[in-house]
């Protein structure tokens, strides 16, 4: 039962990882909280967002079960809580470059970006940019940065797995508690499931 549910939640870990592909964030980034709704070919997910600096963390219910991915990129570190069993895998986000957000100037040495003027998303003035990866076969995002957050409140993306769209509502601008963004007390580390394709090497 524990080994199909990791392999349902490794699943969405990783149609989540592509949905970031090309989220950027700035060091700058302000603390705020938000609704997350994320549409694929899955259907439609909706979950709460934090953000913090470069730091973020997702929560969602997946399949019934509550699932919250933090990403650390002030430690290199992706973790994904599951509440239910109080345990948490660890990813190097490092070893992985889509394991977590990206800023923009490492965006622009992976591809190129297109500036497509000026757009209104959710009350926030944001510039529409076109990113195009130097890889053809990862297909093209659109994100909306928020000239006030300093981060990207809509990306469209069209690549290998069809078309998403990631979008953040409801935006509520306060300071973030630090202790969102650690791993809670009691929790037991176990591994990370493989990923298709990949060798244990």
């Amino acid at each position: 039962m524990l080994e199909n549910s990791m392999s349902r939640l490794y699943l969405f870990v990783a149609i989540f990882i592509m949905a970031v592909l090309a989220l950027p964030v700035s060091g700058n980034a302000a603390d705020f909280s938000a609704d997350m709704v994320q549409t694929s070919s899955m259907g439609t997910i909706k979950g709460k967002a934090f953000f913090k600096g470069s730091n973020f963390r997702q929560e969602m219910n997946f399949q019934g079960r509550k699932q919250v991915t933090i990403f650390r990129k002030d430690k290199g570190v992706v973790w994904v809580l599951m509440p239910e069993q109080m345990m948490y895998m660890e990813m190097p986000s490092g070893s992985q470059p889509n394991m977590a957000p990206v800023d923009p100037d490492e965006l622009e040495k992976m591809g190129t970006k297109k500036y497509l003027g000026k757009e209104k998303v959710n009350g926030y003035m944001c510039a529409k940019h076109l990113y195009t990866p130097n890889d053809p076969s990862l297909g093209t995002a659109t994100y909306w940065i928020s000239e006030t957050l300093h981060f990207p409140i809509k990306i469209e993306s069209d690549g290998p797995s069809g078309h998403m769209v990631m979008e953040y509502r409801n935006i509520d601008e306060k300071t973030v508690s630090d202790a969102l963004f650690e791993i809670p007390s009691g929790y037991q580390k176990m591994s990370m499931p493989m990923m298709p394709g990949m060798s244990g090497q």
